[in-house]
């Protein structure tokens, strides 16, 4: 079975006047990202063990998972790991080629993810 096939499909991308990343994100990021969303949840929810959130608000929680996700250089590279490593070969050659904005649209991604399960 190819990689492709064992991905989620996500309905309504509209792909008109799209730029390549936005192409790329829509079409590979958010599928792989909801394939490995159970492990990521865990692996950042692991690395929030150590923060107590019984007496923050929404808005702190939301900023520190920010600040883990974007500072914490070491969880933002097995969290691109755990995504890149589900990508083709042709799909990693363009990540290669667009790094800094693939992985700024990662992090952006899993933060969604993760604040929404936050509500």
């Amino acid at each position: 079975m190819d990689k492709i096939q064992i991905r989620p499909k996500i309905n309504s991308i509209n792909s008109e006047n799209m730029s390549s990343g936005e192409m790329f994100q829509n079409i590979t990021l958010r599928p792989v990202i909801k394939l490995q969303h159970e492990i990521l949840f865990k692996r950042v929810s692991k690395a929030l063990e150590k923060t107590d959130y019984s007496n923050l608000s929404f808005e702190h929680k939301t900023l520190h998972i920010k600040n883990i996700l974007f500072k914490n250089i070491n969880l933002r590279n097995e969290i691109i790991g755990l995504i890149s490593g589900c990508f083709t070969n042709e799909e990693y050659d363009f990540f290669i080629e667009n790094y800094t904005e693939i992985n700024k649209r990662i992090i952006n991604i899993i933060i969604e993810r993760i604040i929404s399960n936050l509500k």
